[in-house]
């Protein structure tokens, strides 16, 4: 594919090497990135007010991969701070029952991100208290959206990633954590409206058609691979990614773990409709060199729903070829938050546990993501072992 975006300029995507979570390595590997790129003044100006858009997917702890280090948020309180800005850090968790504030909390005290914030003077925004709806007449399926009113009245957006693959999108990166400023339950109606990989990632270049960040700072020291985006293995990644345009540093994040960009639909759907640039070719890339930072057996997750549901595969075909959601009961937690969360109503409760209808099921994942127990796990129907991605 060789389309640019409408710029003749190469998107420019710093890549920095970092070893380990020492604070002092991080704010220094922070720096590099930034500089690498035009420095954190080129984007936050004196009194600006700066939301740090977390991946906070769940509450578990930091050496879980799940979501964005303490130590990247501190350094990117700091490099805000430093440029006169006023730092606020903030996510609509999936996890968190729409405004439930509690639930919330707890997730931001268990991943250390409270502590960094009390510590650094930062304040926490919880970005589902309060939602508007924004109309998008150039997406070309999703004509608005319901976002985090705190989103928009932010002066800058920088989003905090965490390296990862996704059992539906096969990748999660900078596109994806913008899914993040949709409040609450209103995920999953989106989920509802886009069953499909395809149909879901045009909704996130719609997407980032109004919400587009001024900065992406990715979190690649260890990332997560596997069954991702909750239930996979930390795999170190040794890098921080930082970029004013998302889709080309996923691209980037992609090829460094063995991924080829454009099978990721939301870069290739972006990069067609000059969202940003998804062609390695057509991006700088400043710092270590690509090929040296590579990671040829990084594991994927083990599902097939992106290969065959973007493809249309049949419904009664997909069933015996797909991963399906099943419960390991021993460490069900019985907190409902994956039925609360199900989009197609696929789950209710039996026999005190959760129970699946797999009929009803349209493969998203969600429950698998948001389980607190990592009970759910994603089972492929014998056949379907003999199909890779």
């Amino acid at each position: 594919m060789e389309k640019q975006t409408e710029s003749s300029n190469l998107s420019t995507v710093s890549l920095v090497r970092c070893q380990t979570y020492g604070q002092s390595n991080i704010d220094a590997a922070v720096e590099k990135a930034l500089e690498l790129i035009g420095g954190i003044k080129s984007y936050v100006k004196p009194g600006d007010r700066v939301l740090l858009k977390i991946n906070l997917l769940t509450g578990d702890v930091p050496e879980k991969a799940v979501t964005t280090h303490p130590a990247i948020v501190r350094a990117m309180i700091r490099q805000v701070k430093a440029a006169g800005g006023i730092p606020q850090v903030g996510d609509c968790s999936g996890h968190e029952g729409g405004p439930n504030y509690k639930r919330y909390i707890t997730a931001c005290r268990n991943t250390g991100i409270m502590k960094v914030c009390e510590e650094e003077g930062a304040s926490i925004l919880h970005l589902s208290a309060e939602s508007i709806e924004v109309k998008n007449p150039g997406g070309r399926i999703f004509k608005s959206f319901i976002l985090s009113k705190q989103v928009q009245e932010a002066d800058v957006l920088i989003s905090l990633p965490k390296l990862k693959t996704h059992g539906l999108t096969l990748f999660t990166g900078g596109v994806k954590n913008n899914f993040g400023c949709v409040t609450g339950l209103n995920k999953a109606k989106m989920h509802l409206r886009a069953q499909d990989p395809e149909t879901f990632s045009q909704m996130l270049v719609d997407l980032l058609g109004i919400v587009r960040p001024e900065l992406t700072v990715m979190d690649a020291v260890v990332g997560m691979e596997g069954n991702g985006p909750s239930n996979g293995t930390p795999r170190q990644v040794n890098a921080i990614l930082a970029s004013c345009d998302p889709v080309a540093l996923d691209a980037v994040a992609c090829k460094m773990i063995g991924i080829d960009p454009f099978i990721v639909p939301s870069t290739r759907l972006a990069h067609e409709q000059d969202m940003g640039t998804g062609d390695i070719s057509h991006i700088d890339v400043r710092g270590e060199d690509l090929k040296d930072m590579q990671i040829e057996d990084f594991k994927l997750p083990s599902g097939t729903a992106s290969f065959f549901r973007a493809r249309g595969l049949m419904r009664f075909l997909r069933s015996m070829l797909v991963a399906k959601p099943e419960l390991v009961r021993q460490q069900c937690k019985k907190c409902w938050i994956c039925m609360e969360h199900c989009p197609s109503g696929a789950i209710s409760k039996k026999e005190d546990y959760p129970s699946f209808d797999h009929k009803k099921c349209i493969r998203c994942y969600c429950c698998q993501e948001l389980c607190p127990g990592n009970a759910i796990e994603l089972k492929t129907p014998f056949l379907g072992r003999f199909v890779k991605n």
